[in-house]
């Protein structure tokens, strides 16, 4: 039996860096997006900002419901991170610069399609003075 409880690792309990945080924010970040929750997960985030501490406790105590959820290792680094509001803010960026990037690829997929749709119908229905003389 462990001394840390069910799920609980020491190194669950280690000193993160803040690559470590912006690693979980980038990784945060990219589900939210490929979810298409970005509105809803941005003004929450917004909204509990200035309760961040008390929401990082709450999670605390959550923990024995939320750790048959989730990994714990990640939990315990996300609690650590959302301790600070600076770290909130810098989810709120990785957030709003993943969902940028995604729409990127999205517009630059679609025009890439459309010059496939258009080379496709041009070769199909040659203009003016391509076809041959009969």
């Amino acid at each position: 039996m462990s001394l840390f409880g069910p799920g609980l690792e020491p190194d669950d309990f280690q000193q993160d860096t803040p690559e470590d945080y912006e690693r979980l924010c980038r990784k945060i970040a990219k589900t939210i997006v490929e979810r298409d929750l970005t509105v809803p997960a941005i003004m929450l985030i917004e909204s509990i900002k200035p309760l961040s501490f008390l929401g990082s406790q709450m999670l605390v105590f959550a923990n024995p419901v939320v750790s048959l959820i989730v990994q714990s290792g990640d939990y315990y680094r996300f609690i650590r991170m959302i301790e600070d509001r600076d770290n909130i803010e810098k989810l709120t960026v990785a957030i709003e610069e993943e969902n940028a990037e995604a729409f990127r690829l999205k517009r630059e997929a679609g025009r890439k399609r459309r010059l496939r749709r258009r080379s496709f119908f041009r070769r199909l229905f040659r203009r003016g003075g391509d076809e041959p003389d009969a």
